[in-house]
């Protein structure tokens, strides 16, 4: 059985909006990262596009992953609802919001990952975008999965470049930094570029699966890049380490460290990185 422990979702900044979102429903779990505008202005009546889409994903795979309470749901299923879930919010959208000759790059995208039990047979799961799982089983081995050739480091590559240039200037207010971001982002769900959940359901076709068979009682934490940062840019954790920490002592108490170390590195010298602090979320699960 798959159960919910605890959940934490905290803002990178305090100022704005959180652009990211998680859920439990029956036998299968999830989060969300919405990626940053790099428009000042949303075109949706959200906060920002991004939590628009966070908040459409998050409530479309409550509504659909409720008819798979009994059995979980397979690979195929999963990959049926995340499309189905980029058709509606196509849709609407369209419908409501697009303005005319928008460029590429402003259309909101997503990182996504998704677990199912399946009929006891184990974890299933599927992910678009850096989103991590990382899961401790009853003898104590640890997994990873999810993401895709560890982007933290591609960031910082990339934000100690830019860092050089600015002096140390909040790289998201620059103007090369963003013309470069939105190239990229303009490239999402093409094939020449990063497949993401976002209003082009082909995406769903170019999903990353993957199954876990976990003694029990086993433990999984589904994390957005900001959290699984502990791992994967900070290396304060291993996986095995971090889930531990997380049955251990929370994930409040978590989240108070990681921003901590963001904190003493305010300036990214130590971690070169976007943003100081990125939306953080973490979902813990029981399997037994």
């Amino acid at each position: 059985m798959l159960t919910f422990v605890e959940s934490l979702s905290i803002a990178g900044d305090r100022a704005k909006q959180n652009d990211d979102a998680c859920g439990a429903q029956g036998a299968s779990a999830w989060v969300i990262d919405g990626a940053t505008d790099l428009h000042d202005s949303p075109t949706t009546d959200y906060a920002s596009d991004a939590q628009w889409l966070a908040t459409h994903l998050n409530s479309t795979l409550h509504e659909a992953l409720n008819h798979f309470d009994l059995g979980g749901a397979d690979e195929t299923d999963l990959r049926q609802e995340i499309a189905r879930a980029s058709v509606a919010a196509a849709a609407e959208y369209d419908d409501v919001y697009a303005p005319p000759d928008q460029p590429r790059w402003r259309l909101p995208t997503a990182a996504v990952l998704v677990v199912s039990e399946l009929d006891k047979a184990g974890i299933v799961g599927l992910d678009l975008g850096d989103c991590r799982c990382f899961a401790l089983d009853a003898n104590g081995a640890a997994y990873e999965r999810g993401g895709q050739d560890r982007p933290a480091d591609r960031e910082t590559a990339l934000a100690a470049e830019a860092a050089k240039r600015t002096g140390g200037a909040p790289l998201l207010r620059d103007a090369q930094t963003l013309d470069f971001l939105r190239a990229q982002r303009g490239a999402h769900n093409t094939p020449d570029g990063y497949w993401i959940f976002g209003l082009q359901p082909a995406a769903a076709e170019h999903a990353r699966a993957w199954s876990l068979d976990l003694p029990r009682p086993a433990h999984l934490l589904l994390c957005t890049d900001g959290f699984s940062a502990l791992v994967d840019r900070y290396a304060t954790y291993d996986a095995a380490g971090l889930v531990r920490a997380a049955l251990e002592r929370g994930l409040q108490d978590i989240a108070r460290e990681l921003r901590a170390i963001e904190a003493d590195d305010h300036g990214g010298a130590r971690h070169p990185r976007w943003k100081q602090s990125d939306d953080a979320t973490a979902l813990l699960l029981r399997l037994s």
